[in-house]
Order: structure tokens, then C-alpha cells, then sequence
């Protein structure tokens, strides 16, 4: 029996495809750090009084079948977050599989940002996480440095990841010593043409989803004593309008 080659073809485009909502390739947009030194540079925000950078929060699920999940908490747009109560809902039951749980959804920082990718030219989106943010925030606040999303007289970053185990770290990164042009002006008329909207990157989330999602993460005890403590409220309204 022959292999019906065009079935396997799709079936691994199936698996391949990428899972963003904002479609197929979507993750091209972001600058895979290698290890070793990477060369960007950062780009100012498109208007004048606009940052360069987009600021989010990110909770990691992890699923049963292992799959992995990344929600944007609601605290970010200034909205109760149902996956913050539950990382601090895990830590008071004393288990240690929960204080494990609550490391993994603890919110952590994330910042976008247009980049010119040294190696190839093109606009990318870096997102890091707050390590090396502070420096690239740090080098802003330095005399010797400046703006270094300045278009004329910015600098270089050198992004220098070593990885220790599974993690990678990015000590070493900093700006190049020397000022110079991001690059010619048509070079960049075309970079500032090609910036992404890293803030629509920042989305909202629903809340009723996010609300399931935590749900599905806290011990029965813990839901169970939720529910006490919200009837408890409840009755005591009651009791103070009758």
C-alpha cells in the first residue's frame, strides 16, 4: 500500500503550526536569542512620547499532557487577577507539591521591544524578562551612555546568553562602549516603518477563562474554603441590611 505523501504533509503542518491567535508564523516576529553573543538594536517607540518597550506579566500553566500555558495577568489592566489568588492560595496550604505549583504561576515580568537584528537586518521583537531590562534601563540611566535607542547617537547592545543547566543567564550583556548611527536614512525610514505593535501584544484576558484556569490549579481544600469565606460574607450583608 502506498504512503499518501500529501496526507503526511498535512498532518505535519498540524502538528508544526504555530498555536498564536494571531496566526501562522506569528512567532517568526520574535528574535531568537542564541547562545552566545547577540547584536541588536533597540528602537524608540514609534511617536515621540511614546516608550520603546511594552510591559506585561505572564503566568505559566503547566497542563497535565505537559503542555504549557502563558496567560497575561489581569493586574495589568488594573483588574483582580483569579491566577495571583491562587499562587497565593497555594502557598498558604503548606503542601510542598502547592509551594512547587505556585513557583511555576508565579506572574513574572515581561517586556517587549522592537530591535534591529545585527545578523540579518530585520526588525524583530525581543522580549526579555526583567534581569536584563534593568540593564538596558541601567546603561539609560548612565552618563557614558544615554538613550541608546537614540536613531544618531544610540548604541549597540550586546545580548551574551550562557546557559547554566536549563536556565539561561545574561550577566555579561551590556551596550557596545562606542556611539553609533542605527544606520543610514533610508535604512532607517525602513526600520521605523517596520516596527510591530509590541503593545497589542499585551492582551487582556477573560476573566471567566482565567477564573476556570485557576480553579483547575488549587486543591479541592482550598476552593472548598473559598466558598466558606465568601458565605461568610454573604450572610454577614445579609445580616447587616435586614
Amino acid at each position: 500500500m502506498a504512503i499518501d505523501l500529501d496526507a503526511l504533509r498535512a498532518k505535519h503542518a498540524e502538528l508544526t503550526k504555530q498555536t498564536s491567535p494571531e496566526g501562522d508564523g506569528f512567532i517568526k516576529n520574535f528574535l531568537q536569542l542564541n547562545e552566545g553573543t547577540n547584536v541588536v538594536r533597540v528602537l524608540p517607540g514609534k511617536e515621540d512620547d511614546s516608550m520603546f518597550y511594552a510591559e506585561t506579566k505572564i503566568h505559566r500553566v503547566y497542563e497535565e499532557d505537559g503542555a504549557v500555558h502563558n496567560y497575561h495577568c489581569l493586574k495589568v489592566h488594573g483588574d483582580s487577577c483569579p491566577l495571583c489568588d491562587a499562587y497565593y492560595g497555594l502557598w498558604k496550604t503548606g503542601s510542598k507539591d502547592d509551594e512547587t505549583t505556585a513557583r511555576q504561576i508565579k506572574p513574572r515580568a515581561r517586556y517587549y521591544m522592537n530591535v534591529v537584528d545585527r545578523e540579518s537586518g530585520d526588525v524583530k521583537i525581543l522580549s526579555v524578562g526583567i534581569i536584563l531590562f534593568k540593564k538596558m534601563i541601567a546603561a539609560m540611566l548612565d552618563e557614558d551612555f544615554g538613550d541608546i535607542t537614540d536613531l544618531q547617537e544610540g548604541h549597540d547592545f550586546k545580548i551574551i546568553k550562557q546557559m547554566e543547566g536549563q536556565w539561561p543567564r545574561y550577566d555579561q550583556s551590556a551596550p557596545r562602549p562606542k556611539s553609533s548611527p542605527t544606520g543610514s536614512n533610508s535604512e532607517v525610514a525602513a526600520y521605523m516603518e517596520s516596527l510591530h505593535d509590541i503593545y497589542s501584544l499585551v492582551r487582556k484576558e477573560d476573566y471567566e477563562e482565567i477564573k476556570k484556569v485557576a480553579e483547575n490549579i488549587l486543591p479541592t481544600s482550598v476552593r472548598e474554603r473559598k466558598y466558606e469565606d465568601n458565605q461568610e460574607t454573604e450572610d454577614y450583608l445579609s445580616k447587616m441590611q435586614s
